[in-house]
């Protein structure tokens, strides 16, 4: 979260078996930016939530004290980002779609912008397409990238940990496989696609050297101490890769996934389409307008109406229900 010069994040480590969670701030220091602990959440973050009855709830006093100490004062909303995983589910459901958004990106970088790491690059090109063939990585947008920029190294490996949560047990290997682009140490075409069909041990090797270069890369790791042992969020990348298998398709399930991405379009759900007279209707404004309203118009635009029609502001539940999911269906369009 990037407001008032407070860039803080959520962030999990494992020790002994246990997850342990703390509040940390990205801050800059010379050339590169650094990440420092400034609140031990411990193991349990819900327990720094205090819930007072019905919607009401506050965070742990001891909490904004400490950062106060670093010169942090986050509002609410900057709290509610980062304890979002462990907020009561009606509290969620209530509040959501009323926080600000704290995407710090922009659609048009400025030249002098970093580089984005090209092992960075093929994580979110897989992680939002699901393609081992990686060939277009060098035409996607600058702004499917954004999302890392202004982040530490430490701050961009805890986003990677909760992202990946949406692999699935299956394809682990294959996305380790992707990302350290071992198929490029392959001369047959088929290795793109089939990395099964080749031998083990010589896939391992390959591996394992990907894995060191990218260990001593002191670029990658900027802001980060070295050492002699393996960054610890390396550890995961060797344990999805030795733990799993490749996902066993024949050539025709291949040749049906590939047709499949290549022409995957998205379509919401038919009870989430949009109905144009009564979103314009819902919403107190024309289509055309709704329709050519840009993305912040449109979140201050909802935010006003949800006000208005929420049940616990005297709305109407139905209303307020319809309301938001043509909400949902027309930001789809507007992403």
């Amino acid at each position: 979260m990037r407001y008032d010069n407070i860039i803080m994040y959520l962030a999990r480590m494992k020790i002994k078996d246990q997850t342990h969670y703390y509040i940390r701030e990205t801050y800059p220091d010379g050339p590169c930016l650094k990440s420092r602990d400034v609140f031990d959440l411990g193991t349990d973050p819900s327990k720094h939530i205090i819930y007072l009855g019905g919607h009401g709830y506050y965070y742990d006093e001891a909490i904004e004290e400490t950062l106060a100490q670093f010169g942090l004062y986050p509002d609410q909303d900057e709290l509610d980002h980062i304890f979002w995983d462990f907020l009561n589910p009606e509290i969620k459901r209530v509040i959501r779609g009323f926080q600000r958004s704290f995407d710090n990106s922009k659609t048009d970088l400025p030249e002098t912008h970093p580089r984005v790491h090209v092992f960075d690059k093929r994580r979110i090109h897989y992680l939002k397409f699901a393609q081992m063939d990686q060939r277009s990585l060098s035409k996607m947008p600058l702004k499917l990238f954004n999302v890392l920029h202004g982040k530490s190294r430490d701050e961009i490996e805890q986003y990677f940990l909760v992202q990946e949560r949406i692999l699935q047990p299956n394809e682990l290997r294959t996305y380790v496989y992707t990302i350290f682009d071992l198929q490029q140490l392959f001369t047959e075409v088929i290795a793109a696609q089939r990395p099964q069909d080749f031998g083990q041990t010589k896939m391992d090797e390959f591996f394992i050297d990907a894995v060191c270069r990218l260990n001593d890369d002191k670029k990658f790791w900027a802001g980060m101490e070295m050492s002699d042992r393996l960054q610890d969020y390396l550890v995961k990348y060797v344990i999805m890769y030795f733990d799993n298998e490749f996902l066993r398709r024949s050539l025709f399930q291949d040749y049906l996934h590939e047709f499949m991405n290549r022409h995957r379009t998205y379509l919401p759900p038919k009870k989430v389409r949009v109905n144009m007279e009564e979103a314009a209707r819902l919403f107190e404004t024309n289509w055309e307008k709704l329709k050519q309203m840009d993305l912040k118009c449109f979140n201050r635009l909802y935010r006003k109406m949800a006000l208005k029609h929420h049940p616990d502001k005297g709305g109407d539940h139905a209303t307020f229900v319809k309301l938001t999911k043509y909400y949902q269906g027309l930001l789809q369009k507007k992403l």
